[in-house]
């Protein structure tokens, strides 16, 4: 892991300067950024993250509990949740550091993006009606539990987790029963469920929380049950021990194949 780690951070990554052909001078592209994982790339990333925290951070504090103070939560609640999966697969799965683990567009077709941006333009046409109230201290608190839980779910399961169902076993794959795994099957689907549902209800959006709540829900068991398939063929009578000892809060058993 230690060379791993050492590989994902040295020197050598992100030197990606060009060198002039004709009399000009070294050109490192100071605000350009794309998919590929070099330090220029996650200094850029790790920059507007934390510029957006700060901003967030401000808001909440400036506004107070009123509109814009929920908002900036919103911001820093969102910011910290992509921050720290990027830092959690850097600290305890460094093989499988990618610039995808901050986790911007998890599924690829841009299904997150979409969602997310829906709950934003709806929050913006309900605003002047809004008033922070009681739902707002339960969504807040549902938010953070749900990041805790979902962190807690990485840093445990370390070289063991991954943000992609693994359809292969490989030597650093084994199974995790103990910590936050004693609790429950499935913790990081568990965390982000109830993370993206708390943050709608923070914000009070009526029709992203029910959809967020739906769409998520049917993803994630259809998701489990998959993953719980390539699990038992991991481990066999080891994982069936598992899974009839430990409840899941994702109903598994509602997709059958």
């Amino acid at each position: 892991m230690e060379s791993a780690r050492e590989e994902a951070f040295g020197p050598n990554v992100g030197q990606f300067r060009r060198q002039p052909t004709g009399p000009q001078r070294w050109y490192t592209p100071v605000a350009a950024i794309d998919t590929t994982h070099t330090s220029h790339n996650i200094a850029l990333t790790a920059c507007a993250l934390g510029i957006a925290m700060g901003v967030g951070l401000s808001m909440a504090c400036v506004c107070g509990w009123s509109t814009w103070g929920v908002f900036g939560m919103y911001v820093v609640l969102v910011s910290t949740y992509h921050m720290l999966e990027y830092l959690s697969v850097a600290l305890y799965n460094p093989e499988r550091l990618e610039m995808g683990s901050f986790m911007f567009n998890p599924d690829v077709d841009n299904g997150y993006i979409m969602a997310m941006g829906m709950s934003l333009v709806e929050y913006a046409v309900g605003y002047g009606g809004r008033t922070p109230g009681v739902i707002t201290v339960v969504g807040l608190g549902a938010a953070v539990a749900g990041q805790i839980v979902r962190t807690l779910a990485m840093v445990t399961a370390k070289t063991s987790f991954n943000h992609y169902v693994a359809t292969r076993q490989v030597a650093d794959h084994s199974l995790v029963t103990h910590g936050i795994y004693a609790y429950e099957r499935h913790p990081s689907y568990v965390g982000f469920y109830v993370w993206s549902v708390g943050l709608q209800v923070m914000l009070q959006n009526v029709c992203s929380a029910v959809l967020f709540s739906a769409v998520l829900g049917y993803f994630f068991v259809k998701r489990t049950k998959k993953e719980e398939l390539f699990l038992i063929r991991f481990f066999g009578h080891k994982y069936l021990e598992y899974r009839n000892q430990t409840r899941s809060l994702i109903p598994v058993g509602l997709i059958k194949y």
